[in-house]
């Protein structure tokens, strides 16, 4: 069995090490691989007053067609409109890339993004140390790490966008959770740990506002399941719960000040609104007066908008017809969901068809060549009305890259429609199955675990087409693949758990890969 337990812990070493060569290999590559500008790093790059140094257009415009590796300080820094903790990573870049400045003033951004991706696998090698106490539990969790450690993600690290720090800070939290599962850290511990990487992670941006009280939520309901007998708590513990609560409220606080405080925060929220409202569930609707009804819009001058969003349509034309829709709330987007469930299933039912996987094509990939991207090169522009991308498949630049470079996504533009759809359905309420049987064998941490995982996806799915429809939903949606890989990787752990369990029957239950909660 030690032979086994050594075998196991090499080869979770071995893939480990090899997810991280790929990312720094992702890191150092030349050209520099990265997403470009397709606004959102506009945001940011006017926080610390930076702009690309050899880009022929404006400081503050878009760039969509190349990433940039050099940047130089113009403008004086500007508040920020927006509260997102990735600010406080991105100060972190801007300093060390500032301290390793070249004497044309010119800073390199893979300098800047080095002590985020040191950080990162510092982050994870230290959770994976703990867990070789388990080999099994290093195997899973290493698997995982090589699985999200794509392109899919990778392509956000030498960016301004916040989505790599998002990643980063999810892959932390489902570490310290994996710890707990496998019973190598106190419930205390991981609580507060995995308490300050959601905390962060929902301030990333307003799409994950809710992530925090969601998953604090499920850790109540599932505290209360296993808790025997139910004790009432002192006033004291009451009160204390009490503020922990208020606290997993405090992101939505933050951005809906926000929104009411700054006139652009609150064209961007318009924006996704008319993007949802009208690019996704009208569309989807088999009743789409009785929809605009249930989000308190008129039919009568909402109803012709159907299929449009602000980037087509001019907002004075929304506000001429429809000015409600410029303002509508979540809430009421969320009852008219639930009352006409249906337009949900035609919704991933469109993603299933349509989709281009998670790679964003109708932006550059490579440094110094327009509108290449990291698999063919070939050209490709974005279709407004649509969350769709049309490819032209002429090669315009260099398609030959390692093989460490290399994405899966690839692979999930080739599955079919019915296929991706069964998957997403897979995904989205497998972990409720897995959880039900993880129970009956009073496997009651595993069982939260995969309700977790299911939570996590579900989430980033409904949260990016809820919050601004199919635009650009490769982006939006992206910590789906993350979350959907662990849900399968969760299986394959209970399995191999399971297995190793029955392989071994005498070996002492405290020992077990298992445990209750």
């Amino acid at each position: 069995m030690n032979r086994y337990k050594t075998a196991t812990s090499l080869l979770a070493c071995l893939i480990l090490a090899i997810a991280t060569l790929r990312a720094f290999a992702f890191w150092a590559a030349d050209p520099m691989l990265a997403y470009a500008n397709n606004y959102d790093q506009i945001r940011t790059l006017r926080v610390f007053g930076l702009h690309p140094k050899d880009s022929t257009k404006p400081p503050y415009e878009m760039t969509p067609e190349q990433p940039w590796r050099y940047f130089v300080q113009g403008d004086e820094p500007q508040a920020p409109v927006y509260p997102s903790s990735d600010l406080l990573v991105k100060a972190i870049q801007v300093t060390t890339m500032a301290a390793f400045g070249k004497s044309d003033g010119s800073m390199d951004i893979k300098v800047a993004t080095a002590p985020v991706l040191i950080g990162w696998l510092v982050g994870i090698w230290l959770i994976f140390r703990k867990l070789l106490v388990k080999p099994l539990a290093a195997l899973g969790f290493a698997a995982w790490i090589l699985l999200v450690a794509d392109p899919i993600n990778l392509l956000f690290l030498n960016t301004w966008y916040a989505e790599f720090s998002a990643f980063a800070l999810a892959t932390l939290f489902v570490g310290i959770a994996w710890l707990w599962l496998f019973q190598l850290v106190t419930l205390r511990w991981a609580l507060v740990w995995g308490g300050v990487c959601l905390a962060f992670l929902s301030l990333n941006r307003n799409q994950y506002m809710f992530l925090l009280p969601a998953v604090a939520g499920l850790a109540g309901v599932a505290a209360l399941a296993v808790q025997r007998p139910f004790q009432r708590p002192s006033f004291i513990t009451a009160g204390k719960w009490a503020l922990i609560a208020a606290g997993c409220l405090l992101p939505m606080l933050a951005y809906n000040t926000a929104a009411q405080n700054s006139d652009e925060v609150a064209v961007w929220a318009a924006t996704n609104r008319t993007n949802t409202i009208f690019g996704a569930l009208l569309p989807a609707s088999k009743a789409p007066a009785r929809m605009l009804k249930h989000l308190g819009l008129s039919p009568e001058g909402c109803l012709q908008f159907s299929g449009e969003n602000l980037y087509v349509t001019p907002e004075e034309e929304f506000k001429a017809h429809c000015p409600e829709s410029l303002t509508a709330s979540l809430v009421r987007i969320a009852k008219a969901v639930v009352r006409e469930p249906t337009v949900l299933l035609t919704v991933i039912g469109n993603v299933a068809m349509h989709h281009n996987g998670f790679l964003q094509y109708h932006i550059g990939h490579i440094e110094g060549t327009s509108n290449a991207h990291l698999h063919d090169g070939s050209e490709s522009a974005f279709n407004g009305t649509e969350f769709r991308t049309v490819r032209d498949k002429t090669k315009i630049g260099n398609s030959s890259q390692p093989f460490y470079l290399q994405s899966v996504d690839s692979l999930l533009t080739r599955i079919s429609a019915g296929a991706t759809m069964l998957l997403i359905w897979f995904a989205a309420l497998g972990p409720i199955l897995a959880a039900l049987a993880a129970w009956v064998f009073k496997q009651s941490r595993w069982a939260f675990m995969f309700l977790l995982s299911g939570l996590l996806f579900n989430y980033a799915l409904f949260s990016s087409i809820l919050g601004d429809g199919y635009f650009e939903l490769e982006r939006h949606a992206i910590l789906c693949f993350s979350f959907g890989a662990l849900f399968f990787v969760l299986l394959g752990s209970f399995a191999a758990s399971a297995f190793h369990i029955k392989a071994a029957p005498h070996h002492d239950a405290s020992h077990s890969l298992a445990p209750r909660m």
